[in-house]
């Protein structure tokens, strides 16, 4: 049992450590919910057509044929000319149909996996793509736990898999301000709005590490009246050893449950029960906080006497009902990205300060909430100019974060020659910026941040097509 108890607690702690990428699985939050998990975000003008922008945002990291759009996520398209900003919103009814809208004139709707022509001129294609991102992520990772350069020549692609793909094809004439706001800061984000908190997939066996040999049995049942609660049933003991048996049903609300508790007492074993001895006596209450599928907390308040009055302390999955999915799944913004990396490379750089604040980084809406992060950015920045020996990045860390904390990709839609990453911030002439798919992206953050020359030695390994969506068929 010993053995059992030890090896799922390792299990546990392993799994809960986040596969950082650019953007895929960069925090708790968006981690724990893969259909409103953005992987990147593209941008660049049409080659064949210079008066259509392209976007292309990749959600659902290491996606498979399987993988669908979520019903209770709204999927959106930030765009800001600087005459204020404008959102195309897409949704997924019952996740083989998308509806996408927002912008005065521009909308469409249609299967999943097929090109749609809109009003407007709008066209979407929603579906499975290759993924188009290329990262050594294993050096990374070793770089990031030594804060000392870890990469090899050549790298190793950690993403040669899919991903799922909203790719828009927007009129530059219907959001460059009639030719006045050629450029455009952009990004995207993920919003549940449905679906979430305890529900059945977190029935099971759960226990406290710290107290091998008892444990909480819990099951979400649905009432008569349609509502869902959470069932439990404690086997624990009390002060002086003897085994105590605690139970309750409580209601749900989000992540959490309230459950007033009974004990019982007399009674005897089967098939001569007592049942007439039996006495079921209040305890109090026993309050569930759930972080994720795997882990969360109890308190306990009771006033019975010679049991301490309250406490709290941490749980663990133990076992789980077999075929039950789990997915304890939280409510508004789950996940927002522009730039590539920002909040992996930026945010709790080093693993043992955490990860509330990537949770934080990713719910934060709207660039006056996004300002709080500045001073986490440049104490990281400055931490990885030195990498290299040398504090050579492109820009003083303190000039660099007031750059970078404005999380939005920029584009000057009056150019066509898109291949030049952060060429509207670097003032580079003749390059509309953005972001193309084939873009060495994180050589580019990399020399920036770091120093020049500086790389991950990876690089493209899709053949992309010719025309929209633009992106390689699934492998």
């Amino acid at each position: 049992m010993h053995r059992i108890i030890s090896s799922f607690a390792l299990i546990a702690t392993l799994t809960a450590l986040p596969a950082f990428a650019a953007d895929h699985r960069d925090s708790p939050i968006a981690t724990n919910d893969p259909a409103a998990d953005i992987n990147d975000v593209y941008t660049f003008v049409n080659p064949r057509n210079a008066a259509e922008l392209i976007v292309a945002v990749t959600v659902v990291p290491f996606a498979n044929p399987l993988s669908r759009f979520s019903d209770a996520v709204d999927y959106r398209l930030h765009l800001d000319n600087g005459g204020g900003e404008q959102i195309i919103t897409c949704k997924f009814p019952g996740s083989v149909r998308v509806e996408c809208s927002g912008i005065t004139g521009l909308a469409a709707a249609g299967i999943v996996g097929r090109t749609i022509n809109g009003s407007g001129g709008l066209r979407v294609f929603t579906g499975l793509r290759d993924d188009p991102f290329f990262f050594d992520l294993d050096a990374f990772n070793a770089t990031r736990n030594a804060l000392a350069p870890r990469f090899v020549n050549p790298g190793r692609n950690a993403f040669n898999g899919n991903t799922l793909t909203i790719a828009f094809g927007i009129p530059i004439a219907a959001i460059n301000g009639g030719g006045a706001r050629s450029t455009v800061k952009m990004y995207a984000s993920t919003r549940r709005t449905g679906a979430t908190g305890i529900s059945s997939g977190l029935s099971g066996t759960w226990f406290d590490a710290r107290n091998p040999g008892q444990g909480i049995l819990l099951e979400v049942i649905r009432g008569m009246d349609g509502r869902e609660r959470l069932s439990m049933a404690w086997f624990t003991f009390d002060q002086g050893g003897r085994q105590l048996f605690l139970f309750g049903t409580g209601d749900i609300t989000g992540n959490s449950a309230v459950i007033p508790t009974s004990y019982s007492l007399g009674g005897g074993f089967l098939p001569d029960g007592r049942p007439e001895n039996v006495r079921i006596l209040p305890y109090g209450s026993v309050t569930f906080n759930f972080t994720n599928c795997n882990s969360g907390s109890v308190s306990y308040q009771t006033s019975v006497l010679n049991l301490p009055a309250s406490g709290v302390f941490n749980l663990s999955r133990l076992t789980s009902i077999s075929d039950q999915s789990c997915s304890l799944l939280s409510a508004g913004q789950i996940d927002r990205n522009g730039r590539p990396a920002i909040n992996t490379a930026l945010i709790n750089l080093v693993p043992a300060t955490g990860t509330a604040l990537k949770d934080a980084y990713n719910r934060a809406e709207g660039l006056a909430n996004w300002t709080q992060f500045t001073s986490e950015i440049q104490s990281n920045l400055a931490a990885l100019d030195t990498l290299d020996g040398r504090a050579n990045a492109v820009l003083p860390a303190a000039a660099l974060a007031g750059v970078l904390v404005d999380d939005r990709l920029i584009i000057n839609t009056s150019i066509a020659a898109c291949d030049e990453y952060l060429a509207v911030e670097l003032g580079v002439a003749g390059k509309c910026g953005g972001r193309t798919l084939a873009r060495d992206v994180i050589d580019d953050t990399l020399g920036a941040v770091v120093g020049p020359g500086v790389s991950d030695f990876v690089a493209n390994d899709s053949v992309f097509l010719t025309d929209f969506p633009f992106l390689s068929e699934p492998n």
